[in-house]
C-alpha cells in the first residue's frame, strides 16, 4: 500500500491557517516546492519558478514554509500507517506499507486503504491518496490515477494491463535523458517499451535495461526497508546572497551535521561527498570527493567537503544556495579513513554518538558545533536547529 499526502506543504499551511482554505497557496522560495490544488488548476506545479507562477496565478499566496511543522504532521500520518500495517517505510510525504497477513483484520486491501484515509482525515486533518498492488511500483502508479483523496486497488495478475497504457515517463527509472532516447526510437508508452527486446535495452541502457524490461510489464522487486538509498542530502538557500566565506563554511558544516546524523540513524556509511552551490547570477556547480574507505563521522565528512569547496567556488559571484550530498552508501560501520589515527577516530565516534543521543532527546538544535557556531545570531534557532530559508528535508 502506497500512502501519499496530497499537496503536502500547502495542505499543512491551509490547515494551520483556515483563512487560506480554498485559496491558491504556494510554498517555496525561488521555485515552487508545493502548491495547493487550487493553484494547480491555474497550471502551477512543483519546480516552477515563482515569477512564472505569479504570472499564471496573481492571487496566489506565497509562504516560505516551516520544515519542522511539516515533519510533525508527516509523523502523525505515518503513525496512522503503523497502526494498520506491520511494515512501514517512510519518506518525506509518502509511505509504503506491507499489508501481508492483515487480511483477517481488514478483509480486502481496499478496506485497509479506506481506514488509513479516514483516520488521517479525522486525526490529522490532511487528505491522503492510497494505491494498493502486489508491488510498490504499481501501488504508487495506481495512487496517482485517483488523486486527491482516492483509493485504488490493482488486483494481482492485472499489473501488466494497468501499466501498458502509461506514458513511459511515468515508470520509475525513466528520467529526461532516458525518455528522450526512447522517444527517438518511437517508444512512448509502457506497451511500446514492452515490444523492445531485452538485448536491445541492455545495449542502450546497460544494467538499467533489465530494470526497464521488468517495469514496463508491471514487475518490481523492491522490498520495504531493505533497500540502501542512493544518497542522503541536505541543502538550503541563504536568506540573502552571500560571499562571506565564514558564513558559507558555517552553513556547510551545519548541513553536513544534519546529513551525517541521518546517515548514522540508517546504519549507513558513505564513500563519496558531493558539494553543490548555486550562484546569484544563475550558475551552478557541483564537485565530489571519494574516500578510500566509507565514513560516517561529522569530522571526516566535513573534511572531505572542505577539500572540494575551493574547487566549487571558482567564480567571483555571491552564492544563493549550498548543499551537501552523501553518496555511494553502504550498510554497517565505516572503516576509518586516513584523516585520523585509531585513537582519534574512536574519540570522534564516541563524540558523534553522544551528540546523536542528546539531539534525539532534545532536538538537533540542543547542540551547535564546529564552524556552524558562526551562524549563531545570524539565523534564528529553535529546538530543531537553525531555521533555514528553504530547508531540504532528508532525501
Amino acid at each position: 500500500m502506497h500512502v501519499d499526502i496530497d499537496a503536502f506543504f500547502a495542505s499543512v499551511e491551509q490547515l494551520r491557517n483556515p483563512a487560506l482554505k480554498g485559496r491558491p497557496v504556494i510554498v517555496g522560495a525561488g521555485v515552487i516546492a508545493s502548491c495547493s490544488y487550487e493553484a494547480r488548476r491555474c497550471g502551477l506545479k512543483a519546480g516552477m519558478p515563482l515569477y512564472k507562477a505569479l504570472r499564471l496565478c496573481p492571487s496566489a499566496v506565497i509562504m516560505d514554509g516551516r520544515a519542522q511543522a511539516y515533519r510533525c504532521f508527516a509523523e502523525r500520518v505515518f503513525d496512522v500507517c503503523r497502526e494498520v500495517a506491520p511494515g512501514v517505510e517512510t519518506h518525506l510525504d509518502e509511505a509504503y506499507c506491507d499489508l501481508t497477513g492483515t487480511e483477517r483484520l481488514y478483509g480486502d486491501p481496499a478496506s485497509a486503504g479506506r481506514l488509513v484515509r479516514r483516520r488521517t482525515e479525522e486525526r490529522v486533518g490532511l487528505s491522503v491518496t492510497v494505491g494498493i498492488a502486489s508491488n510498490r511500483m504499481v501501488a504508487k502508479m495506481a495512487g496517482k490515477t485517483v488523486k486527491p483523496g482516492g483509493v485504488r486497488v490493482i488486483a494481482p495478475g492485472r499489473e501488466r494491463d494497468f501499466v501498458r497504457p502509461a506514458p513511459v515517463g511515468d515508470l520509475p527509472g525513466v528520467g529526461r535523458s532516458t525518455r528522450e532516447i526512447l522517444r527517438k526510437v518511437n517508444v512512448h508508452t509502457a506497451a511500446d517499451l514492452a515490444e523492445v527486446p531485452l538485448p536491445y535495452l541492455r545495449a542502450l541502457f546497460g544494467r538499467n535495461g533489465d530494470v526497464l524490461y521488468r517495469r514496463c510489464r508491471g514487475e518490481d522487486g523492491g522490498l520495504l526497508e531493505n533497500e540502501v538509498p542512493r544518497s542522503v542530502s541536505r541543502e538550503t538557500t541563504f536568506h540573502g546572497e552571500t560571499g562571506d566565506r565564514r558564513e558559507i563554511e558555517g552553513m556547510l558544516r551545519y548541513l553536513v551535521g544534519r546529513a551525517a546524523r541521518t546517515l548514522r540513524s540508517l546504519g549507513l556509511s558513505a564513500r563519496t561527498v558531493s558539494v553543490r552551490v548555486a550562484y546569484a547570477d544563475g550558475g551552478r556547480r557541483a564537485v565530489s570527493k571519494t574516500a578510500k574507505a566509507p565514513v560516517r563521522l561529522d569530522g571526516e565528512l566535513f573534511a572531505a567537503a572542505m577539500a572540494v569547496l575551493d574547487t566549487v567556488l571558482m567564480r567571483r559571484s555571491a552564492l544563493r544556495l549550498v548543499g551537501i550530498s552523501l553518496e555511494s552508501l553502504c550498510r554497517g560501520s565505516a572503516s576509518q579513513g586516513d584523516l585520523y589515527g585509531e585513537r582519534d577516530a574512536s574519540r570522534e565516534a564516541d563524540l558523534c554518538a553522544g551528540l546523536d543521543r542528546v539531539r534525539d532527546r532534545f532536538g538537533h538544535g540542543a547542540v551547535v558545533s564546529g564552524r556552524s557556531l558562526y551562524l549563531i545570531g545570524k539565523l534564528k534557532r529553535d529546538k530543531y536547529g537553525y531555521i533555514l530559508r528553504t530547508p531540504s528535508l532528508t532525501k
